[in-house]
């Protein structure tokens, strides 16, 4: 889970529908990768332009610091 990520977009408003739009996929591809359930999380060159496009004041490491879930 990217809880980071998560706090960042509620503070700026930003949806998994914008992620998505972004990235060129489906919302729930978004929403699954970011709340950890999947396996492979997010690829690295999505997430460098998620951070590029939407959070440029964030640090990238801190934004995408993945805490496995614990289920």
């Amino acid at each position: 889970m990217y809880n980071n990520l998560l706090i960042a977009m509620k503070s700026k408003n930003i949806t998994f529908t914008q992620i998505a739009d972004l990235l060129g996929c489906r919302y729930q591809t978004v929403s699954d990768n970011v709340q950890g359930s999947t396996e492979r999380g997010i690829y690295f060159d999505d997430a460098k332009k998620i951070w590029k496009v939407l959070f440029p004041e964030y640090d990238f490491m801190w934004l995408f610091y993945r805490e496995k879930n614990n289920t």
